[in-house]
């Protein structure tokens, strides 16, 4: 008999796993698909490879975090464009013998979001920049440097993509009434 009342429970909890997960952000209004251009980087920029890895991280925050086809940014509605602006590596903390015991880098980049048909910038450019450290803790530094840079570029990628198709709130206030709302409740209280 209880197993009866828990296989529905059962089947149901295995089902909804099976499914993907997403956020649930969608595209604005009158798109269908999304594209992502192959990201630049400055010219002063030497670190090799950035600009594919991005993508990629790109690509999978986009999967992840919308529920909108990605489609080639040739024939997409819209097509997200950016560049890396910086990357750096920190001098680091070292000890009484001057052995490197931890350091870090740091990426910069920009995005924003266009009507491929129309060549209209539909959200402004979004920066996103992180200092990701890493300790030299028996491993190579380039081992560690390479798992630090992933992660930078995973935080990045999933901050672009939300501030790209962050909701716009249809009822929000604008600007001036927050503002004069705000003083209000100030004189209110004071």
């Amino acid at each position: 008999m209880r197993l009866r009342r828990a296989l529905p429970v059962l089947l149901a909890a295995l089902g909804s796993g099976s499914c993907g997960w997403h956020a649930g952000l969608g595209a604005p209004a009158g798109a269908s698909t999304v594209g992502i251009d192959v990201f630049t980087a400055d010219r002063n920029i030497l670190e090799r490879d950035l600009e594919p890895r991005l993508n990629a991280n790109m690509t999978r925050a986009f999967v992840d975090l919308l529920d909108v086809p990605l489609e080639n940014p040739r024939r997409a509605d819209l097509v997200i464009r950016g560049e890396i602006l910086e990357y750096r590596r920190r001098a680091g903390t070292r000890n009484k013998d001057n052995d490197l015991l931890e350091t870090g880098v740091l990426i910069v980049a920009a995005a924003r979001l266009v009507d491929r048909r129309t060549g209209a910038i539909v959200v402004p450019t979004k920066q996103a920049r992180i200092w990701s450290g890493y300790a030299l803790d028996g491993e190579t530094a380039v081992q560690q440097e390479d798992g630090a840079r992933e992660r930078a570029l995973q935080y990045i990628a999933q901050t672009l993509i939300l501030d790209l198709f962050r909701p716009v709130e249809e009822n929000a206030a604008p600007p001036e009434e927050l503002e004069t709302s705000s003083e209000a409740a100030r004189r209110g209280s004071a």
